[in-house]
């Protein structure tokens, strides 16, 4: 499989889960919990007449750059790839773009994942499971993420080489997430723990520990998506003057900039020497000058950060540490990181099914980029994203 000789597994892919299928897995119990909550929870249009969550107070980037005026946000993707913003102008193989039927149906996934040449996809909810994480109850939230993985059990059981998915961990209920860990962990398709801690909970909080030790018992990688990490919005959204394109500019690159630091100058990855940490859908471009800076300002305030066995810059260069690159950014960018930082930390993700991934060309793309190596691009396309998500290992 892969292409061109180059086995491909793509760090960071998606579902819109639909509440129509993720109700499918809830007790009598917790739809009666849904119906009754007290969080506002919303629904809105996905193609196809399903819909997903938006729990909380969805306003934010409303204001129009360079005005005061009010704008309306879609309320689905464009159908039309020219209107996406990337280079193709293509409409792929099967009605629209992207198409529903991925949410429900994986064997129309895999035929994209063939049309591309992508040997695993690993999935991440879009944002409307992970909302509950704002819910006032608990037990809720935590139902919700056991009908994701129910969700995601089935959907990837027809692939269970190609399709892998991730554990919400949930950060205000840590015994009860352990147990769904240890439930999850038998089965096939999860490869990674996807911690999602409230408003006010760091991601280096030593009340998470427990789910580190878990996420190393079972060889799970730990997975931060900056853009779902914290709850109800994601992190300096308040600090971005309502504004939906400085939201989508800067709040996940700041985002990743606080979970690399948090991560290096914790010390997390001393106490847990066997755990693997990936960064996605942040960008990378930014990594190295990043790393080279935090290297300098653990020297500066020593005393606010744990005592390290190595620069936070050594971290960043693997083994423990990865993180997905963005096509937008290109191959200069790219290159760059592996001359400064080594080989061995950046790994292929592409957001398919949203409008920002590539598709059908990201692969073909890579194996274009005349200065990078084949060792670097067979290390960028596979073996670093296989060595994050080690239980991906056998596909």
């Amino acid at each position: 499989m892969g292409k061109h000789g180059f086995k491909v597994l793509d760090a960071d892919t998606h579902v819109y889960e639909p509440c129509e299928v993720l109700e499918k897995y809830l007790s009598t119990r917790w739809k009666e919990a849904l119906a009754g909550s007290t969080t506002p929870i919303a629904r809105t249009a996905l193609r196809g007449g399903m819909h997903t969550y938006i729990v909380g107070d969805p306003k934010s980037g409303q204001r129009r750059l360079g005005s005061r005026e009010k704008i309306s946000r879609p309320t689905a993707p464009s159908a039309d790839k020219r209107a996406s913003g990337t280079p193709w102008g293509v409409q792929w193989k099967g009605p629209p773009w992207p198409t529903e039927r991925v949410n429900v149906d994986s064997h129309a996934r895999v035929a994209d994942m063939d049309i591309e040449g992508v040997d695993v996809h690993v999935i991440i909810p879009t944002r409307g499971v992970n909302g509950f994480a704002s819910a006032d109850d608990v037990g809720l939230e935590l139902a919700m993420y056991e009908a994701y993985h129910r969700y995601m059990a089935d959907y990837c059981g027809p692939h269970p080489t190609r399709l892998k998915s991730i554990i919400l961990a949930s950060g205000r209920d840590i015994d009860g997430t352990v147990k769904e860990i240890e439930r999850c962990a038998k089965e096939a398709w999860p490869v990674a723990l996807f911690p999602i801690t409230p408003v006010g909970m760091p991601i280096d909080d030593p009340g998470l520990d427990p789910l580190w030790a878990r996420a190393v018992e079972y060889d799970l990688a730990v997975l931060v998506h900056p853009f779902n990490l914290s709850n109800p919005r994601s992190p300096g959204l308040a600090d971005l003057w309502d504004n939906v394109f400085l939201e989508r500019a800067a709040g996940g690159v700041w985002a990743g900039m606080r979970a690399v630091a948090a991560i290096t100058g914790s010390g997390m990855l001393d106490r847990f020497p066997a755990m693997r940490v990936g960064v996605v859908e942040t960008g990378h471009g930014w990594l190295a000058s990043w790393a080279f800076h935090l290297d300098e300002v653990a020297e500066m305030t020593e005393y606010a950060i744990a005592h390290l066995s190595r620069k936070p810059s050594d971290y960043v260069r693997g083994p423990q540490f990865f993180q997905s690159i963005e096509m937008h950014e290109g191959e200069g960018t790219v290159r760059s990181i592996i001359e400064l930082l080594g080989p061995d930390t950046l790994m292929f993700g592409t957001d398919y099914p949203h409008t920002e991934c590539w598709f059908p060309k990201s692969v073909e793309t890579i194996l274009g980029w005349s200065t990078i190596s084949d060792e670097a691009k067979r290390k960028l396309l596979w073996d670093n994203g296989a060595s994050l998500y080690r239980r991906c290992q056998g596909a």
